[in-house]
């Protein structure tokens, strides 16, 4: 019986191709669409969970109360770990990491350029142990300032075995040796920690010994601090407590504390050498395309099943008057549907393992073959338990009443149809009025002025030993016209992540009290307004008399934002007071810098962020800066990023496969590529749900004229034009058109409303782009039904009447 019920079902899904190639590629479709998506989200949700009590550990940062802005990359005073330890029994361990001080290292006079190494204190590797493979971790660890630990890839592409390089010793450029003291393993790819290696923290905490407690609080806050709290921790409440430690305590009015999972720490503090391609907004916007996707294959499956059962009433008559039960109709319909589910798990799973390397290239995450397939399996079944009990309640009543009837005229059973018609409508709408917004929106990004001349301009990122040799070697490039040297000056994704740019504490005359903004700042080089196309609107430029000794300058620059915020109608020699990025035992040094010239406002940071406060100081030789600039000759820029990337060969560059050159307009419009992928994810998905939806649509409306026919030639009978029985048709289409779009519109208005307000610079959402999305779709509707309603509209009335 089995057997007989699989030939009969292969036969309905050949006889029905069309149907079933639309329902399987749909299904397929959207199943693999959510299987990537939850999966990419459980990767990214569950970084360092491998961990011992991972669930239990935090990072703790702060955050300046006067602006709400956190530290840079989450750092806190390191007395305020020991503080928070005495003062909440909640904290179980702690673990501390510092910045690394940025210097080269050598190992037998071979010079092994800057490896991205941490400093951390004895309790690091006690709260996350390694994987050793020589030598030993244990609690003595980096109790002895000399002491390295190194992982298994730097060891053997610059020492020898694991086994060879204990005991050996590296050098830093500050003349200190280290001794190796353990090999561990390579750190994994879904973790925070991917640094080659790790030292004692005893030569960062020098200077902390010899000051008082009140400048620790204020200008030691470069430690990152990691809490592992212990079990049943009312988390709210010791989050509650924490915020206002600092201010409670009477030790920094202007410091507030925070906490995140470790798990979060990757998506929710910014970390300079792991940086985060696509966030965790992104990703549920692809689960939540993948779901749509689904829902828009399952109802228009639905509508397939749906009428193809009308359109087997005879069929079904036939099996009833043999003997057929209303129980074999239902099996019969059960293996038909599962032979279709089988078919599309094996699509699926075929689909996936063609596209595991291009979805992992394209979005930057790695696919774990095993769990990506439970989580398919999962999906396919959780869809299949949807389709037969919807198909259930679809059909049963249907198939109880076919019993010796040639058709079921009812006008009501169509109302499943439309219903399911407005839905797949709703969804495709969705997606089209939101990938048209996204256009926009990534449209005027690229065309946004920027405020400096980026025509034919290259950025070169200083990620190399020799920096001053090489720009004058850059600068005897005959493409080249001119060299922009800088310092800290690029183009950067946002202001919460600036870097070495930022700087608070900033003074100036008349400064109100309990206000502290975030400045940008950067040096450059003479003839930097100049250079790089800036207005100015005030005063001057730097010139040579400006430096002070060698190569430092006492003026500065500042921008429209920054005369506004510091409420100065004439800044022109002003003088203002900025933190130095030195400290010594009275804490972090002081700057004065005089108020030379005023500049228009330019972007320095993508369009998602206001332009902020800028002060651009003077200095001379900044060859030796991060990121410097050439403009070159138009039409020449493929040619001198060619000549500039064989220069860097020469000049022993940290990584000889990073790319340290790119035009600026690249850089720009990089800016923009989370948008341009969620722009080009919903024209793919919109695509998808409109094509399953004119399927169904014409599945539908062929067989609305069908059951419609006697009514049609009574209609014209009566003397109606076919114009008339047409546009009867269209209307009823156009009501489910609107009907679609009454729905879709304001959930698609306020996502996309919502989405644009992470932008201080964006478009407005008019509507003439409700307009235009509708009229797109009533076309599109009204095409796939023409051919069936024109058919329809001019049958003779005399043969439709003798046929029925």
């Amino acid at each position: 019986m089995l057997l007989h019920y699989l030939k009969i079902a292969w036969r309905n899904l050949l006889k029905y191709k069309t149907q079933t190639i639309i329902s399987v590629l749909g299904l397929t479709i959207g199943v693999v669409f959510f299987a990537y998506g939850y999966h990419w989200y459980k990767y990214e949700t569950t970084y360092d969970n491998f961990y011992p009590n991972a669930d239990r550990v935090y990072r703790m940062y702060s955050m300046y109360k006067s602006s709400g802005k956190p530290y840079e990359m989450g750092t806190m005073p390191y007395i305020a770990v020991e503080k928070l330890q005495q003062a909440f029994p909640e904290i179980e361990k702690v673990a501390v990491q510092y910045p690394n001080s940025g210097s080269n290292f050598k190992y037998n006079n071979k010079n092994l350029g800057y490896p991205l190494l941490e400093f951390v204190d004895e309790r690091f590797f006690n709260m996350f142990p390694p994987n050793v493979i020589a030598g030993k971790v244990d609690a003595n660890t980096f109790k002895n300032s000399d002491e390295i630990v190194l992982t298994e890839s730097f060891v053997r592409e610059h020492i020898g075995t694991p086994e060879e390089a204990l005991g050996k010793v590296l050098v830093s450029g500050y003349g200190k040796s280290y001794v190796v003291k353990a090999v561990i393993c390579n750190p994994p790819a879904n973790s925070i920690f991917k640094r080659v290696g790790y030292l004692s923290d005893s030569d960062a905490l020098f200077l902390y010994t010899k000051v008082d407690d009140v400048v620790k609080w204020h200008d030691f806050n470069d430690t990152r601090a990691f809490f592992q709290l212990k079990k049943n921790t009312d988390i709210k409440k010791f989050n509650e407590k924490l915020r206002t430690f600092a201010i409670d305590n009477n030790y920094n009015d202007d410091l507030l504390f925070g906490m995140v999972p470790l798990k979060s720490v990757r998506q929710t503090i910014s970390n300079p050498f792991d940086k985060v391609t696509f966030d965790i907004k992104y990703i549920r916007t692809f689960i939540l395309s993948a779901l749509l996707l689904i829902f828009a294959a399952f109802f228009n499956y639905l509508n397939i099943l749906i009428n193809t059962m009308f359109t087997r009433v005879r069929e079904m008559n036939l099996r009833r008057v043999n003997g057929a039960s209303t129980l074999n109709i239902f099996g019969q319909i059960v293996i038909e549907m599962l032979l279709l589910i089988v078919v599309v798990l094996l699509f699926s799973f075929c689909a996936l393992e063609l596209t595991i390397p291009v979805f992992e290239k394209t979005f930057s995450t790695i696919i774990i073959t095993g769990k990506i397939y439970r989580i398919l399996l999962v999906t396919i079944c959780a869809v299949s338990t949807m389709l037969y009990l919807t198909a259930f309640v679809f059909l049963s009543r249907f198939i109880r009443k076919t019993s010796l009837r040639q058709s079921t005229p009812t006008k009501n059973k169509f109302s499943s149809n439309r219903i399911s018609l407005v839905l797949q409508l709703a969804i495709s709408l969705f997606f089209i009025l939101s990938a048209f917004v996204l256009y926009r929106q990534v449209h005027f990004m690229h065309n946004a002025d920027w405020g400096f001349n980026k025509n034919h301009l290259l950025q070169i990122e200083m990620k190399l030993n020799e920096r001053i040799p090489f720009m004058e070697n850059v600068k005897k490039l005959p493409m080249v016209k001119n060299v922009i040297n800088t310092n800290f000056f690029t183009i950067i994704p946002n202001m919460e992540n600036m870097g070495g740019t930022r700087a608070m504490d900033v003074e100036w005359e008349g400064k109100p009290m309990d206000y502290n903004p975030v400045f940008q700042t950067f040096d450059v080089e003479m003839n930097f307004v100049t250079d790089i196309g800036l207005t100015l609107q005030m005063g001057r430029d730097f010139a040579e008399q400006d430096l002070v000794g060698r190569w430092k300058s006492d003026k500065i620059l500042i921008n429209e934002t920054a005369q506004r915020i510091m409420e100065m109608e004439n800044p022109i020699g002003k003088k203002i007071t900025v933190p130095a990025n030195w400290s010594n035992e009275q804490g972090r040094g002081k700057e004065e810098f005089e108020i030379i010239g005023l500049v228009k406002d330019f972007h320095t940071i993508a369009l998602q962020s206001e332009i902020p406060p800028l002060l651009i100081k003077g200095m001379s030789n900044a060859n030796g800066g991060y990121f410097n600039y050439v403009r070159v000759v138009s039409g020449t820029e493929n040619d001198a990023i060619k000549a500039i990337n064989e220069l860097v060969l020469k000049h022993q560059p940290d990584d000889e496969n990073e790319e340290l050159v790119k035009t600026v307009d690249s850089i720009l419009a990089d800016l923009s590529k989370t948008e341009q992928d969620v722009m080009n994810l919903f024209f793919t998905v919109a695509a998808l749900c409109v094509l399953i939806a004119v399927f169904g649509i014409y599945s539908v409306s062929q067989r609305e004229t069908q059951r419609r026919r006697k009514e049609i030639a009574i209609r014209k009978t009566a003397g109606a034009k076919t114009r008339e029985i047409m546009a009867m048709f269209i209307r009823e289409y156009l009501i489910i058109t609107l009907a679609a779009c009454a729905g879709a519109f304001p959930l698609a208005g306020l996502f996309m409303h919502r989405w644009l307000q992470g932008f201080a610079y964006r478009i407005s959402i008019s509507w003439w782009m409700f307009a235009v999305v509708s009229l797109v779709v009533a076309v599109i509707v009204l095409l796939t039904i023409f051919s069936q309603v024109n058919r329809a509209s001019n049958q003779n009335p005399a043969e439709v009447v003798k046929s029925e």
